[in-house]
């Protein structure tokens, strides 16, 4: 695939290249992976992230607790991850 088709100018943007290589991973392992449960979980993560990005990019609460280049955030840069996932995975899914 080549990089202009790769470019996104925004969050929306951002959330439709996810959808497009979720919806390609998913494709793929029902041809040619064998339905693997991993690959599933990937290709439904890379949806998550998008739904997540477009959702908090400016949401200030978010931007407090992760931190930025200059401030240091309200969460340890070990725990960034797990704050992720829990954006990623709430309880209610």
């Amino acid at each position: 695939m080549s990089e202009a088709k790769l470019k996104f100018d925004n969050k929306e943007e951002f959330r439709a290249a996810c959808r497009a290589l979720s919806g390609r991973m998913h494709y793929l392992n029902r041809v040619a992976m064998g339905e693997q449960r991993f690959a599933w979980e990937v290709a439904d993560m890379m949806m998550r992230l998008g739904r997540v990005f477009e959702d908090h990019y400016d949401n200030k609460d978010t931007n407090a607790q992760f931190g930025s280049g200059y401030d240091k955030g309200d969460i340890d840069k070990k725990d960034a991850a797990l704050a992720l996932f829990a954006l990623m995975y709430p309880e209610k899914d």
